[in-house]
């Protein structure tokens, strides 16, 4: 016992970067289930599209497709890339800035972990939407990969505004009162076997959340 007390004493590096590797392999972990509960989800609804059981409304449809369009134009767009390019340079500069300062110090290089993953999550907060779609050995935007994978988050909204609807309403029998907006958003009433409902549609806008939007219903009737 007593010898391997003084060899943790004396590789402290050692034990921290056990520390440091574990953490990584975590994330790696839940990154992993993340994506695997994603393609259980699309293989669900890709049974249901079979099935004939995904109800259609044809505005509905309009308007996640315009949302769909319109995230796509944005992060494909030619400055949007540019400046996520630059974006990343300038993360492995910081990145590279603490190494040195902690070298410099003498500081072992397990110390600076926390302090550059936290770099790292800063860009990918900001940047993640179009990072996430980056060939980085091209400098471009992987278009195919894009597609696939917002007509499935199009696909999940729909999904989504229906089964929020039907939780006040019922069963939606009308929804020939809604109308999408000149901003892309969805508004209007719904009518259900139990209650009509009136939807708003909130836009969030900014860099990181141009993307996110909430739907407010309401019971009316």
């Amino acid at each position: 016992m007593y010898k391997r007390w003084v060899a943790e004493a004396e590789a402290p590096d050692a034990k921290n970067n056990k520390k440091a590797t574990l953490s990584v392999d975590r994330k790696c972990l839940r990154e992993a289930e993340k994506k695997l509960n994603k393609y259980e989800a699309q293989l669900a609804e890709l049974k249901l599209l079979q099935q004939g059981k995904v109800k259609e409304y044809p505005v509905l449809r309009q308007f996640v497709e315009s949302w769909k369009q319109y995230c796509i134009k944005v992060i494909s767009n030619p400055e949007t890339v540019k400046k996520c390019i630059a974006a990343r340079k300038e993360m492995h500069e910081d990145i590279k800035k603490v190494e040195e300062e902690y070298k410099a110090k003498g500081l072992p290089s397990w110390q600076s972990y926390y302090k550059r993953e936290d770099i790292k999550h800063d860009f990918n907060r900001a940047w993640g939407f179009v990072a996430d779609y980056m060939i980085w050995s091209e400098e471009r935007i992987n278009m195919e990969r894009l597609e696939k994978d917002y007509t499935y988050f199009a696909e999940q909204k729909y999904n989504k505004f229906i089964e929020d609807c039907e939780f006040y309403v019922g069963e939606i029998t009308d929804t020939s009162n809604l109308s999408i907006g000149d901003k892309g958003d969805i508004n209007g009433h719904v009518v259900g076997v139990k209650a009509t409902a009136n939807v708003n549609t909130i836009s969030a806008e900014g860099l990181i959340q141009r993307f996110h939007y909430r739907t407010l219903i309401k019971v009316v009737a």
